[in-house]
């Protein structure tokens, strides 16, 4: 099953949020630290310019 995700302004919204309707079904990859993450990780939360998101940690990776 393929699984399209909002758009990356949603997912932001949600990451900010720490939404867990998200947990699990998006990660974010964070291009200045190196890292990815859940979107409901307790980090200090990156830059929007500094996000990529993804569907599934193969692709994070």
């Amino acid at each position: 099953m393929l699984m399209t995700l909002p758009h990356d302004d949603v997912l932001y919204k949600a990451l900010l949020a720490r939404d867990p309707a998200y947990d699990g079904t998006a990660f974010v990859g964070v291009s200045s630290t190196g890292i990815f993450c859940r979107l409901t990780c307790p980090a200090r939360k990156p830059k929007r310019e500094n996000c990529t998101f993804f569907s599934d940690v193969a692709d994070c990776i």
